[in-house]
């Protein structure tokens, strides 16, 4: 009994078909304002005209965030909780979150709030989650984390220092980690620099 197997001969054919007629372009991420909507809710941080001659901007997404401390020891501007607006031409931004769930979300509607466009003339050079304890940071926020950090051109990780609970970090020596950050920070400034 010789019969043909119904499937196997649907399936065949004289000419080999191509896998993939055409390959996508990749898309390129330009980190440009203007790429999402404007945020519907109300909040997200104000803007307020930049005082002093800061070209580097440090934002704190939050309260308690260690934004004026990262910007001390940048030798940056401390904008506080406030995008700075530059009376003419441009800045640049570094915004400032702790590790955890609340400074994860206040990162994230900073992001949203720059990449709607509704802040102009600034150049967001990236994020710096500081960590807001010695602890390895909780399994449930990973996927959240890595959410939030896909929408910034960089991301740095600050650790937790404990000596500087009770002295400041600018009277006391700031660990190589922390070093590294600071400097991997003012290198991705220079890049980013109108």
């Amino acid at each position: 009994m010789t019969e043909t197997n119904p499937w196997l001969a649907a399936i065949q054919t004289d000419e080999p078909q191509p896998v993939v007629d055409e390959v996508p372009d990749q898309q390129v991420v330009s980190w440009q304002p203007g790429q999402v909507a404007a945020p519907s809710v109300p909040g997200g941080l104000r803007t307020a005209p930049c005082q002093g001659d800061g070209r580097l901007w440090v934002v704190a997404a939050h309260g308690g965030a260690g934004a004026t401390t990262v910007a001390r020891l940048l030798d940056a501007g401390d904008a506080g909780q406030v995008w700075p607006a530059p009376r003419s031409g441009s800045v640049s931004a570094v915004v400032v979150a702790r590790h955890h769930l609340s400074g994860l979300r206040a990162a994230q509607a900073a992001a949203i709030q720059w990449a709607s466009g509704v802040i102009p003339g600034v150049h967001l050079v990236g994020l710096i989650l500081v960590a807001d304890s010695p602890v390895k940071q909780p399994k449930e926020l990973a996927e959240f984390q890595r959410l939030v950090m896909g929408a910034f051109p960089a991301v740095w990780h600050a650790e937790y220092v404990p000596a500087w609970r009770v002295q400041d970090p600018w009277e006391s020596n700031v660990p190589r980690s922390y070093k590294k950050v600071l400097s991997q920070v003012g290198a991705a400034f220079e890049r980013k620099t109108p």
